[in-house]
């Protein structure tokens, strides 16, 4: 039987390769090649940019999905302009129906999430659950730091 660490080590061989021909097609003299399986421009994004993060979902189990969605979401704004470059439309429909891709394999991690949460707590606050959260310690930690640096200190000097 096949473990995780090789099942993620396959998909990054396999997201590698589909990346590089969604690079392709998507920059190279392929336009309109998306109608020849039944879709328009806007639905290819869509699809390629659902593709892109799930794979990453898949390839990368340590890193956070909210991270990594966001990653995504900035490589369909280089495809756009990258398009320009190559002589191709630029459109900001085409790179919102790519976001569009990326929440629609975002949304189900997310709401899973939120399920468990929920079913995990189900009597406290929003606000207590948040300060419950360990992940969100270290951020709190740093952001209560920095507020303490800022504060004007009352250090007495000796006067020369």
């Amino acid at each position: 039987m096949f473990t995780p660490r090789q099942i993620v080590m396959a998909a990054r061989l396999i997201f590698v390769a589909a990346s590089l021909g969604m690079a392709i097609l998507m920059l190279g003299p392929f336009q309109g090649l998306e109608q020849m399986f039944g879709l328009d421009d806007k639905a290819a994004h869509a699809v390629a940019f659902y593709g892109v993060a799930s794979g990453l979902f898949l390839i990368a189990p340590r890193q956070r999905r909210d991270d990594l969605a966001l990653f995504v979401v900035a490589a369909a704004f280089a495809a756009e302009l990258l398009q320009a470059l190559t002589g191709r439309s630029v459109s900001i429909v085409d790179f919102l129906a790519g976001s569009a891709g990326v929440s629609a394999a975002w949304a189900p991690g997310r709401i899973e999430q939120l399920r468990h949460t929920f079913r995990r707590s189900p009597d406290q606050t929003l606000g207590e659950i948040a300060r419950a959260d360990r992940r969100l310690r270290r951020r709190r930690a740093a952001a209560q730091a920095a507020q303490a640096a800022k504060r004007p200190s009352l250090r007495l000097v000796p006067r020369d």
